[in-house]
């Protein structure tokens, strides 16, 4: 009878993390949408990801003008639900062909993955 008592407890615990997994979830979906509506009124938004499988996974969000140069950058790098996006100033007012030319030289190869996705939109 113990081992169904703990069993049941186990069960009961498993069941409200995925719960809260899920809750969290909700809410930085919801995050990504603000985001991108705030940048979808800036300008043209492209959106690449790259995804980790052990590691940190990255989503980059640019908003470009008519002449296809950088008016935001916005990147969410993580592995939890509990990141969110930073901008990366350090693309912002640069050309599309100036970010080509820097993909291989970024430190973060999956940042630079991603943002060669969402390049590759155009």
């Amino acid at each position: 009878m113990r081992k169904i008592s703990d069993l049941l407890k186990i069960m009961i615990f498993i069941f409200g993390m995925w719960m809260l997994q899920g809750i969290l979830a909700y809410f930085q979906i919801k995050h990504f949408r603000k985001v991108v509506n705030e940048m979808k009124k800036q300008g043209k938004v492209l959106i690449g990801q790259q995804k980790g499988k052990l590691s940190a996974g990255s989503i980059v969000v640019l908003a470009i003008d008519k002449h296809n140069k950088v008016i935001n950058v916005q990147e969410m790098r993580g592995i939890t639900v509990f990141d969110k996006f930073r901008v990366k100033d350090e693309f912002i007012n640069k050309s599309i062909d100036e970010l080509k030319r820097e993909l291989p030289n970024m430190k973060n190869k999956k940042s630079s993955l991603a943002l060669k996705k969402a390049i590759e939109q155009l």
